[in-house]
């Protein structure tokens, strides 16, 4: 059993995603501005850095659900398992994040992503296909503010010039941000594969493509695959999942 503990912080509170705003959260019947699952998946990933060290980011996986809110400033457990279950527990003793983690017996290819256009004008809500690609510089002043900004303790992201995991799915969900006119929006799920370190600094692209949409609970969800590349390396699969539009 690997258990590390941590304080989740709402990072951007002037990001677009105005869910991780008081007053709007709020409005949809939460206590207060949520806690991004990126920057909780982010945490979560340091369990298995602890476990399996810089292998892991060469053949990680790592699966993680946002079944409950997590507010700005809450002490946070994170559990990781011998059997590889994860858990991110709530100071109430609440689960309020489950998956798993571990090493991939081998490192498959990633499919085939089409490279497309960003659109000119954004899409009123997303469609089946391809999404527009997005491509950022990733700098390693970038990844030291934000492995200061959510307390990563591992030293490695500075050390070896690795980006952050949670830096990377911030990428995937500017994937879906670049393509679709969205209002306040909440991150439920990613499924990742870890293909090889993010050494930077480099030029990130992100390829993605729409699978499912879907109604549940009177929401509107999205998921989506998508690619991280840095320097044309393939450096992480996501298969990403949102409420794009909240009941």
């Amino acid at each position: 059993m690997t258990r590390l503990q941590a304080t989740a912080r709402n990072i951007d509170p002037a990001a677009d995603n105005k869910i991780h705003d008081d007053d709007v959260a709020q409005r949809y019947g939460f206590a207060g501005a949520l806690v991004p699952g990126v920057e909780l998946f982010a945490l979560a990933t340091s369990p298995a850095v602890e476990q399996w060290g810089i292998e892991w980011f060469s053949r990680g996986l790592i699966d993680l659900r946002f079944r409950r809110p997590v507010y700005d400033g809450e002490q946070v457990t994170l559990d990781l398992d011998d059997e590889g279950l994860l858990r991110l527990i709530g100071p109430d003793g609440e689960v309020r994040s489950t998956g798993s983690a571990g090493l991939a017996a081998d490192v498959p290819p990633p499919r085939d992503y089409l490279v497309a256009q960003l659109p000119v004008l954004l899409a009123p809500e997303p469609a089946l296909g391809a999404l527009g690609t997005v491509v950022e510089t990733g700098t390693t002043a970038t990844n030291d503010e934000y492995v200061e900004a959510i307390g990563e303790p591992h030293s490695l992201y500075r050390d070896e010039a690795i980006a952050h995991p949670g830096l990377l799915l911030r990428l995937v969900n500017l994937l879906l941000m670049r393509n679709v006119e969205l209002g306040p929006w909440v991150h439920t799920s990613s499924r990742c594969r870890l293909l090889a370190p993010a050494r930077l600094p480099a030029q990130m692209q992100v390829r993605g493509e729409v699978t499912e949409l879907f109604q549940r609970g009177g929401h509107d969800y999205v998921r989506y695959d998508a690619l991280v590349l840095a320097d044309d390396v393939p450096v992480l699969e996501v298969d990403h999942a949102a409420i794009y539009r909240l009941g």
